[in-house]
């Protein structure tokens, strides 16, 4: 089985600055990781470049979903394979979104809901806002949640298409311990549930989360290196 993201010896500078350097890493189907790095450790660098927004994947060594990048995929073949989450998101959508809407906008890659949806899509988020238990929220406006609600909401909007990929960039950033646990309790159930491999990015630890592997980056001048941790359970 091809795996879903593989660098091959990826380095990146910046304006002559080296960012990482010689990333190796293979992310194969039906796999939980962590990636775990410190502030400009080059996370967001890696990212942006599974996700196809970075020039700077271009000439490298990087398979994404069985096709070499650079060989004229294009960025929305790349968005149907991939739920995508940063907490930057919630501010994007509009206050008159509902959050059914707003589930159902993650099936069209969409911020804002500019396609009628057709019962299936209503029905697909509402089995999400069951899974989520916020179904009874349905008809709210998101922007009223709470931001708890509203981190687990945008979760379940990247995963409603079921993505074979999914990545959630700091998805517990300023959240208080219990609403982090949450966010980590769903990202160990969707794991378990679906066929869904996840890269969960954040600069520690997170409690309560139980990845298979953890794609450790170490800083240093002369750019981050990465090295894999299997976790025991």
């Amino acid at each position: 089985v091809d795996p879903l993201v593989k660098f091959k010896n990826v380095t990146v500078n910046y304006n002559g600055r080296p960012i990482v350097i010689n990333i190796n890493w293979q992310i194969n189907q039906n796999s939980f990781w962590q990636l775990i790095g410190p502030n400009g450790s080059g996370k967001t660098t890696i990212l942006s470049m599974i996700i196809g927004d970075n020039p700077k994947a271009f000439g490298q060594d990087i398979t994404l979903f069985g096709q070499k990048k650079g060989t004229g995929e294009s960025v929305w073949d790349l968005k149907k394979n991939i739920g995508y989450f940063t907490p930057s998101m919630t501010n994007l959508f509009g206050r008159s979104t509902t959050l059914q809407h707003m589930i159902v906008s993650g099936i069209f890659d969409s911020i804002g809901l500019y396609n009628i949806p057709s019962e299936r899509h209503l029905r697909l988020a509402n089995e999400w806002l069951i899974a989520i238990e916020m179904d009874h929220l349905c008809k709210k406006q998101f922007y009223k949640l709470t931001v708890g609600q509203q981190r687990l909401a945008m979760i379940a909007r990247a995963m409603v298409k079921h993505p074979p990929l999914l990545i959630l960039d700091e998805p517990t950033a300023g959240l208080d311990d219990h609403n982090a646990l949450l966010v980590s309790k769903l990202i160990n159930k969707i794991f378990a549930e679906s066929k869904t491999t996840i890269i969960f990015v954040s600069h520690r630890k997170e409690p309560g989360l139980q990845p298979q592997y953890i794609y450790q980056l170490t800083a240093s001048p002369s750019g981050s290196t990465g090295n894999v941790i299997t976790q025991i359970d």
